[in-house]
């Protein structure tokens, strides 16, 4: 059987915090593993491009295996690579930012729209989450992480955050 890889990653960075506190998520960006070892997501800057394992380093990372047949991840990896060169969806970023999530761009994407657009196409709205297709911009990574489709799929962990995190909430 196959499994379709995902991972929900956050970085100590500025705008990684930014994004982290703005949307009240432990998550600033997520993406679909490819069976090769690469990394296909939604960049700032550079739109979908599939990138090599190692092209950045994350101090919270949450990797995820969903069961699917290999025609599914086979489907997946071409409408994933069929997006490639997308442009990222900056409108939907200020959206966020000032808190008015009317703000989108058509036929752009930002990370978890894109990975939960590739994860409807495979899987439908039943098992990802109640959202239709025309509504996916609103979805943050945070909330593509609530899907029940990941419940008991969890291959890795790695969060050195967590410990900065509490300690900087006990000072507050």
């Amino acid at each position: 059987m196959a499994a379709i890889r995902i991972r929900f990653v956050a970085g100590g960075g500025f705008v990684g915090r930014s994004i982290r506190w703005v949307t009240n998520s432990l998550f600033q960006h997520v993406e679909f593993g490819t069976p090769e070892g690469t990394w296909i997501g939604a960049h700032a800057g550079d739109g979908i491009q599939e990138r090599p394992s190692a092209y950045a380093k994350y101090s919270r990372e949450f990797v995820y295996d969903v069961p699917c047949t290999d025609a599914q991840l086979a489907d997946l990896m071409i409408w994933a690579r069929k997006q490639l060169g997308t442009q990222y969806n900056y409108r939907d970023i200020l959206g966020l930012l000032i808190k008015n999530r009317k703000f989108t761009s058509p036929n752009r994407f930002i990370c978890s729209q894109f990975c939960t657009d590739g994860l409807l196409e495979i899987f439908g709205a039943p098992r990802v989450l109640n959202v239709l297709l025309e509504y996916t911009y609103l979805i943050t990574p945070e909330t593509l992480h609530l899907s029940p489709l990941f419940v008991g799929r969890l291959v890795y962990r790695k969060d050195s955050l967590f410990a900065a995190d509490h300690a900087r909430w006990a000072e507050s």
